[in-house]
């Protein structure tokens, strides 16, 4: 079977069985042997923000519809886990299942076995064990009794992932927004619930859209779905501003420690794209982030003879947020109304909109 076939085929599997778990009741599956174990397993491994361990079993399961005699406990990279997760899985859970681009590979990277050993020390450790724990117990199984045990994952994948689209994300009905109250809350959003970054990049990447709306700058960068290391993804930075074409201003978007190796990983990424010479600004938390850094002074830092500015995202959003016309900011709010509504979005991160916003 050819690469492109095989992981369109894993694509329809996944397809076919979230429409079968669709015309499930959970009475459907009490007849299980050991129905509540199972259950308890799969909630451990389901109902968590981890999002990996629940690939590393869509993935397994997969495999081994592609090959029968695949073996996941023991040979679990032998079904080429990456290409049928991001080229297939992956495009089947996509806005309809909460997954990233390269779940499995997350968690069990260049991992063969998967055993107890394995799960001990990865975070949470629970939903490691149940992933173990729920393969062998499809190992075990035969015919129609490892079937069920296969849909049975199916559907509370499905009911986690309507649980979580569930959730209500709105807006107060105010028909305007005073600035300063809007950049307020935009800060408290970034610094309470940053997703591992992912917000503070894409709201510093909003408002910077907005500013640079009717001028010939154009802001890169910000889009979520190129989120990553800006050495293996290639970027100057987390978002740099380009006219015609030409990258003149660089920003590292953070609310993490920005310690030296931040600052060496910094300056190899630009040595490598030949653009040393580009100022570079970390929008951060100041003073706190840069607190092991020497030398820094009125936020700025000569560091192996680059400079670096450094300045407080809090003060930095607000100050974006007061040249925004009134119009600018009702569609920042909707645009971040919409992101946040995604399936993919952690559950953390649709209640601390509520919390923040409502």
């Amino acid at each position: 079977m050819e690469v492109a076939q095989r992981n369109e085929k894993a694509k329809q599997f996944i397809l076919d069985k979230l429409e079968l778990v669709s015309t499930f009741t959970e009475s459907d599956f009490k007849v299980l042997d050991d129905y509540f174990n199972l259950k308890r397993s799969l909630n451990s491994l389901i109902n968590v923000s981890a999002k990996g361990f629940r690939g590393v079993v869509a993935t397994a399961i997969t495999g081994k519809f592609l090959n029968p005699g695949y073996d996941p406990l023991n040979d679990f990279y032998s079904c080429n886990p990456r290409s049928i997760f991001e080229q297939g899985i992956f495009y089947a859970f996509e806005n309809r299942i909460p997954c990233g681009k390269s779940d499995p590979l997350n968690v069990a990277k260049n991992i063969n076995v998967l055993n107890d050993e394995w799960a001990k020390g990865k975070r949470p450790q629970s939903a490691a064990q149940a992933a173990v724990d729920y393969l062998r117990c499809i190992e075990s199984a035969t015919g129609e009794g490892q079937e069920d045990i296969i849909n049975f994952f199916f559907f509370k994948l499905l009911e986690y992932a309507n649980s979580i689209a569930s959730i209500e994300i709105s807006l107060p009905g105010e028909q305007e927004w005073p600035n300063g109250l809007f950049g307020a809350k935009l800060s408290r959003f970034v610094l309470e619930y940053p997703e591992s970054g992912t917000i503070p990049q894409l709201v510093v990447s909003k408002l910077l859209n907005k500013v640079y709306e009717y001028s010939s700058v154009v802001v890169e960068g910000g889009d979520e779905s190129v989120f990553g290391t800006n050495t293996t993804s290639k970027k100057p930075a987390d978002i740099w501003l380009e006219a015609n074409n030409t990258p003149f201003n660089l920003f590292e978007i953070t609310v993490k420690k920005v310690d030296a190796k931040r600052l060496d990983d910094c300056i190899q990424s630009l040595h490598v794209l030949n653009m040393l010479d580009h100022p570079v600004h970390f929008i951060c938390r100041m003073p706190e982030d840069v607190s092991t850094l020497q030398g820094v002074r009125g936020g700025v830092l000569n560091y192996k003879g680059k400079v670096f500015n450094f300045l407080d995202i809090s003060n930095f959003i607000c100050s974006l947020s007061l040249l925004l016309s009134g119009d600018q900011v009702i569609e920042v709010l909707d645009e971040l109304k919409l992101f946040v509504q995604l399936v993919d979005r952690p559950v953390k991160t649709k209640e601390g909109w509520k919390k923040v916003f409502n």
